[in-house]
């Protein structure tokens, strides 16, 4: 090998079994995924990408992420999660006399008309 201009490279590890497991599966999540890669696969991708990238971008211009956000970290909402009411008609009817509610829920109908005038353009 000396006149070829190669050099041999020798190494050696020394793998714990969980360590050597991990790679294993490394290693055929890795050819699960070159096996599904295909030009059309790669262009379908980059096309989810993009769109979420905008939704991203169209979101984050907005208010909706700070509304939602501190509606996320509401101490109620962690209450109503661990448990949650049973809300019926007549407990609907009476949600509708909060100003949180109604405020609420004229949000929900502002997006749901926004979704339906977006889907009868395209």
């Amino acid at each position: 090998m000396e006149g070829s201009g190669k050099e041999s490279v020798s190494l050696s590890l020394s793998l714990e079994e969980p360590d050597l497991e991990a790679l294993v599966e490394v290693l055929s999540i890795y050819r699960i995924i070159r096996d599904m890669l295909n030009d059309q696969l790669i262009k379908d991708l980059s096309h989810v990408v993009s769109s979420l990238l905008k939704v991203i971008n169209v979101i984050s211009s907005t208010d909706l992420v700070d509304i939602l956000e501190r509606a996320i970290q509401d101490p109620e909402l962690d209450k109503a999660l661990l448990n949650p009411p049973k809300v019926g008609l007549t407990g609907l009817l009476g949600a509708l006399r909060d100003e949180d509610f109604q405020r609420g829920l004229g949000i929900l109908v502002a997006l749901l008309k926004a979704i339906g005038k977006a889907s009868k353009t395209q």
